[in-house]
């Protein structure tokens, strides 16, 4: 597939698939449950408008 063909929605939802995988190494959290932890902030909920502009 060539990447020109790639839609917006399908970036947005492969980046979701990835990051709400769980991973051996964030013992068995994921990346989401991590960063949020850390940070305080939920990136899901502010993804959208970093995509947007």
């Amino acid at each position: 597939m060539e990447l020109i063909k790639v839609t917006m929605e399908q970036v947005v939802q492969s980046v979701n698939n990835l990051n709400n995988r769980p991973r051996k190494c964030l013992n068995f959290k994921t990346p989401y449950e991590v960063f949020n932890k850390l940070t305080g902030i939920d990136v899901r909920k502010i993804m959208g408008y970093a995509l947007i502009t």
